[in-house]
C-alpha cells in the first residue's frame, strides 16, 4: 500500500486530504491542538509530522507556533508541502525519508509532540515495530503524539487498520491516554465511516 502512494500523488488522486475540508473534522483537529497547547505560550517546541504528505497538518502546525519537521518518502508530496509552507509564509523544515528509519534521515531528536495521521495502520508487523523503535527514539520524555487509525479490517488496497492493542504493542514506552471517534462526516465515503476511524493520544513515558 505504502509504494502506492507514489502512484496516486503522480496522478493527484489524494482523497485522505479531503477531511481538511470538513468542518466538523477540521474543529476536531484544531480542539486536539488546542489541548497540547493550553497553558503554553508560543512557540511551544519541536513538532513532528510523520508522514506529512503535502503538508496541510505541519503548516497548520508552523502557523500556530510550533517549530515543525515532516518526514514522508514521496518527493512530489515533500515539493507540495514546501510550496504550501510558502504560500502560507510560515517554515517547516521538510525530509525525505522512512519513518521506520527515522534516526538515519537526521530528522533529529526531542519532539515534544508527534501527528501520524494514518501513516501507522497502513504498515504491518515487522514495519510497525521498526517505526515504534525510530519515533520513540526521537521523541522527548513525556512528549505526547495524535494518531489517527482505522479499526483493523481486510479492505484489499486500503489501509490493513489497527487496534489499541497493535498501537500499544508497537509502542511499548508509550501509553494511550485518550482516544475518540473521528468526527462525523456525512459526506465522507461509506468505506471510511465503517472504517470507525479514530484518534488516539498516546503519551511517552
Amino acid at each position: 500500500m505504502l509504494r502506492a502512494y507514489r502512484i496516486l500523488y503522480r496522478v493527484g488522486f489524494t482523497p485522505w486530504e479531503g477531511m481538511t475540508k470538513s468542518q466538523p473534522i477540521g474543529e476536531q483537529i484544531s480542539a486536539l491542538f488546542v489541548r497540547e497547547e493550553e497553558g503554553r505560550e508560543p512557540p511551544y517546541g519541536q513538532a513532528l509530522d510523520l508522514g506529512c504528505g503535502s503538508g496541510i497538518w505541519a503548516v497548520k502546525l508552523a502557523a500556530r507556533g510550533w517549530q515543525v519537521s515532516g518526514v514522508d518518502f514521496v518527493p512530489k508530496a515533500l515539493r507540495r508541502a514546501r510550496e504550501r509552507a510558502q504560500e502560507a509564509g510560515v517554515e517547516v523544515r521538510l525530509i525525505e525519508g522512512d519513518v521506520t528509519a527515522l534516526r538515519a534521515t537526521l530528522v533529529g531528536s526531542d519532539y515534544r509532540f508527534l501527528l501520524d495521521f494514518g501513516l501507522f495502520h497502513d504498515l504491518t508487523g515487522e514495519l510497525r515495530e521498526k517505526m515504534g523503535r525510530e519515533v520513540s527514539a526521537v521523541a522527548a520524555p513525556g512528549a505526547t503524539m495524535l494518531m489517527l487509525a482505522w479499526a483493523p479490517g481486510r479492505r484489499r488496497l486500503l489501509p490493513r487498520g489497527a487496534s489499541r492493542g497493535d498501537i500499544e504493542a508497537a509502542y511499548p514506552a508509550w501509553k494511550v491516554i485518550d482516544e475518540e471517534a473521528l468526527a462525523d462526516e456525512p459526506r465522507a465515503p461509506k468505506y471510511v465511516r465503517k472504517a470507525d476511524p479514530r484518534f488516539y493520544r498516546l503519551r511517552h513515558e
